[in-house]
């Protein structure tokens, strides 16, 4: 099975979505109106719509009349951000892995839930990628994540709890051997993984925020 794909509605850099055949492509609300300036057309809409620009609800209108069954219309009154009920979606039709765009910038309470929804994916066995067009964000718990040689970029690792211990951070500027990270010290905070040898980071236990800044 592909990958989800989701298009939100925080601040839009055009990326490649690097789209497949066996992709599940979810327009979260406005998001519709960035995939729509793609030339993307979504498998499935879904929102509150409250944020959505009047090019994006035209282009709404025109997809419910031919494929009503792809449209969720939500209450804006609702526990769920439309990232979130898109996530749901996306778990629902079978998928694991899911690739979250234009999820950062604009409002930093946005920004705040789209990475929190990272931690629902990884705790529902998934694993969630938030992409930028200058960095990636996802979540490492409980186990060893490895770059491939060659990769060059800045790295930061933040505590999602209290604490992440055991953490070992090998084949970057600064290694660490079974440290503990808080969340109440950012000393995660802008590593660097030179590319001339492969990188990892190991958390033993707890959950911890990864953000790879693309050098």
């Amino acid at each position: 099975m592909g990958k989800c794909i989701i298009m939100c509605a925080g601040e839009f850099n055009p990326v490649d979505l690097d789209r497949e055949e066996e992709d599940f492509v979810i327009a979260a609300d406005n998001g519709l109106t960035y995939l729509q300036r793609m030339g993307i057309v979504p498998d499935h809409i879904i929102g509150d719509y409250d944020s959505l620009v009047p090019e994006g609800q035209a282009a709404l209108r025109e997809f419910e009349k031919e494929r009503p069954e792809a449209v969720t219309r939500l209450p804006k009154e609702k526990d769920d951000t439309d990232t979130m009920a898109a996530v749901r979606l996306g778990f629902e039709r079978g998928y694991k892995k899911f690739f979250i765009y234009a999820a950062l910038g604009g409002r930093l309470d946005h920004t705040i839930a789209n990475l929190q929804t990272l931690c629902f994916i990884k705790e529902h066995g998934g694993q969630g990628y938030i992409m930028d067009a200058s960095c990636m964000a996802f979540i490492i718990r409980n186990e060893t994540r490895e770059f491939a040689e060659g990769f060059r970029g800045t790295f930061s690792l933040f505590s999602m709890d209290d604490k992440c211990t055991g953490v070992t951070i090998k084949g970057m500027d600064y290694e660490t051997d079974g440290i503990t990270l808080t969340n109440s010290f950012p000393i995660g905070e802008s590593n660097f993984i030179p590319g001339d040898r492969k990188a990892s980071v190991t958390v033993e236990h707890g959950t911890a925020l990864a953000i790879v800044t693309w050098a």
